[in-house]
């Protein structure tokens, strides 16, 4: 079962699903649909130039900010786990003695400027005006300052001059080359790392996949599937050979009420039947992760990445609460910090997830101690 954002017409939904799964590398192309794929990968050669050229004018006078600075991005569009690996990496260092800074653009905010998200206790800004993903760090890494700014050198200036930030994680910034990094971290799916290994709008790749090779460690997510190191390492090792893979899994860490904001024993959910929500780049994943946790989807509503909740989407899910018996709605901690002040009569539970290490620790270890180094 599933919804989308009102405003958009049905026809046009299924266009971005279908492209959505193609260009993600997650179903083969249909005969009729050739000559689609053939147009897209017509565009896709003048983008991909474009794309070369504009990083390539980038790169040349890079600034140079007197702090170690970590990138965190990936190579395609849409969502590969960033988030959490930007909140295990400053976690991380602020557990060392580092004051963390975590600057971005804050993507689909309503904010101008450079705005300053957190000090590191708490939001001090709306999420509409910070961006959900940049607000959410705020919540969930207690001692990182966050700073959202259209340009990001302003952010980084910012967090240095005014907060004291010795270190700088920046938030979705591979192909932001105008800084200088100490590190570069790339974020990849392990079950489709280049997703059907074209660059958009042909495929999810926002450039040429040889751009790997800037990345000085590859953190590779969702590797509990089977064979998710050996794909990506098949996938991408010719393309960077001397960049350690990390291989990772995301886990449940905690169930928390988003009203009360108290954590909650998810066996109290088990048996229930359970309305799952996801406005996020791979709301299936998420769905699927529910039921391998035993839970009883009696529905899944799936809305587009960074969805801000309207009142009529909020009363539509009500509806679907009653017309489903569902006792509870679980959702994500990104979707909670969108559906603003909304109470419906039953439970709305976030289902935190953290980053978990499998394999190459050391060379995660080894690249943020070389970065650290005096």
């Amino acid at each position: 079962m599933r919804s989308h954002r009102r405003r958009i017409p049905g026809s046009w939904r299924r266009v971005a699903e279908w492209w959505g799964t193609v260009a993600g590398g997650r179903r083969d192309v249909k005969s009729f649909a050739l000559p689609v794929m053939w147009f897209l990968t017509f565009v896709s050669v003048p983008y991909s130039i474009a794309v070369f050229a504009v990083l390539h004018l980038r790169s040349m006078r890079p600034a140079r900010i007197d702090v170690p600075i970590i990138s965190v991005g990936n190579m395609v569009v849409g969502g590969t786990g960033k988030t959490p690996i930007v909140i295990y990496l400053a976690r991380r260092l602020i557990k060392v003695g580092y004051s963390v800074a975590v600057v971005s653009r804050g993507y689909g905010r309503s904010g101008s400027g450079v705005v300053l998200v957190s000090r590191g206790e708490r939001p001090i800004a709306a999420w509409r005006e910070a961006g959900d993903e940049a607000y959410l760090t705020a919540v969930l890494t207690r001692g990182a300052s966050v700073v959202v700014a259209n340009r990001r050198a302003d952010g980084i200036r910012y967090a240095v001059d005014r907060l004291g930030a010795d270190v700088i994680i920046l938030d979705d910034a591979f192909q932001h080359l105008q800084v200088e990094r100490d590190l570069d971290v790339v974020a990849v799916d392990a079950l489709h790392p280049i997703g059907n290994g074209m660059v958009f709008p042909a495929g999810t790749l926002r450039e040429h996949p040889h751009g790997i090779a800037r990345a000085g460690l590859i953190i590779a997510t969702r590797c509990d599937s089977a064979g998710g190191g050996h794909r990506v390492r098949a996938l991408l090792g010719s393309l960077a050979q001397t960049v350690p893979v990390v291989e990772t899994r995301m886990r449940p860490a905690e169930f928390w009420d988003v009203v009360t904001g108290k954590a909650l024993d998810p066996g109290t959910l088990s048996a229930s039947p359970i309305l799952a929500v996801a406005g996020i780049a791979d709301p299936d994943g998420f769905f699927s992760m529910l039921e391998s946790l035993g839970f009883a989807l009696a529905g899944r509503v799936a809305f587009p990445d960074h969805h801000a909740y309207g009142r009529q989407d909020l009363v539509e899910l009500e509806e679907r609460l009653v017309v489903l018996g569902a006792r509870a709605v679980l959702t994500t901690e990104k979707d909670a910090v969108r559906f603003g002040g909304w109470r419906p009569a039953v439970p709305v539970v976030a289902v935190g997830i953290d980053l978990e290490v499998l394999r190459g620790q050391k060379f995660l270890d080894d690249a943020l101690t070389a970065v650290m180094r005096p």
